[in-house]
């Protein structure tokens, strides 16, 4: 093989590996007709999504599965679209012609118009001095439950059976039994009995009865109630831990706020830039009356 051929087939290799790893790098997610799908494009596309949105999409595999779905689907149905020359239409190109407009209108207010929003420290500590009565966090109890059913409209004798039951297992706690390991036994709450019947954490008015809150509530940690009668049935209640009443410390709500201020401040800027920009052009909308807009 002479030199030449030799240098040219390591070209090629080379070629072909360079290839394969841009391949890996950026990998095809889908195909339809001769539109294809990569990972880079479904990045950018999260990347312009609102934050919840982008956390959703990046932790829940479905949701990108169906996200690269939707995304293939409206390619099928543009690509058909532009076969039979719907795209010429004039009210068609009118409209998309719109669309870009709005489009491109939004992504200049937001990435320039109100882009770099910064607020001070001290206006966040300001915030929070004028508003710490807004910070305030309600008690709330870590709790747990074992559920006998027994609705209010069952027959006495069911009610009977079910009392004689939560009775039983109530003096068997007395004893020393282990909660968790009777919630999981006795329980007839099935969201929560395989876990010991952990209910969580509880604020008030956060439940759907009256009666069980107030025993709830009534607990200290570590405790055990009596048996409690709902219009579902009895409960015997455990509090494990509990949280009083009390202000949120400033770090705890430092990012909330200047969420809030960047917001109120984003906004300012966007609507000073369009009473600007009205005056500019001289906007004028034909029958507005004043304090319409």
């Amino acid at each position: 093989m002479s030199l030449r051929v030799l240098s040219l087939a390591v070209i090629v290799g080379l070629l072909l590996t360079v290839g394969a790893q841009a391949e890996e790098l950026n990998p095809v997610v889908g195909k339809a007709g001769d539109f294809v799908l990569r990972e880079a494009d479904i990045d950018r596309f999260i990347v312009n999504q609102p934050s919840e949105v982008q956390k959703s999409l990046r932790e829940d595999p479905p949701q990108r599965i169906n996200l690269v779905r939707q995304i293939l689907l409206t390619e099928a149905v543009a690509a058909k679209a532009r076969s039979e020359g719907f795209d010429r239409k004039p009210e068609v190109r009118e409209q998309v012609s719109y669309l870009i407009d709005q489009y491109l209108a939004q992504e200049y207010i937001g990435k320039v118009v109100a882009a770099d929003v910064a607020v001070p420290e001290q206006e966040l500590k300001k915030y929070y001095q004028d508003h710490e009565k807004d910070f305030l966090l309600p008690g709330s109890v870590k709790a747990r439950h074992i559920f006998i059913d027994a609705p209010k409209d069952a027959a006495p004798e069911v009610k009977i059976k079910a009392r004689a039951k939560a009775e039983e297992v109530l003096t068997r706690l007395t004893k020393g039994e282990d909660f968790s390991k009777l919630a999981k036994e006795f329980s007839l709450d099935t969201e929560t009995s395989a876990n010991g019947g952990e209910l969580g954490w509880i604020s008030p008015g956060k439940t759907n009865s009256e009666e069980f809150e107030k025993a709830l509530f009534a607990l200290k940690a570590g405790e055990t109630g009596d048996i409690v009668e709902t219009p579902f049935g009895f409960h015997i209640i455990r509090v494990d831990e509990r949280r009083e009443k009390r202000t949120a410390t400033f770090e705890e709500t430092r990012e909330y706020i200047l969420n809030r201020l960047k917001g109120e401040l984003a906004q300012k800027r966007t609507q000073e830039f369009l009473d600007k920009l009205s005056k500019e052009t001289g906007l004028l909308v034909i029958g507005e009356k004043k304090g319409d807009k």
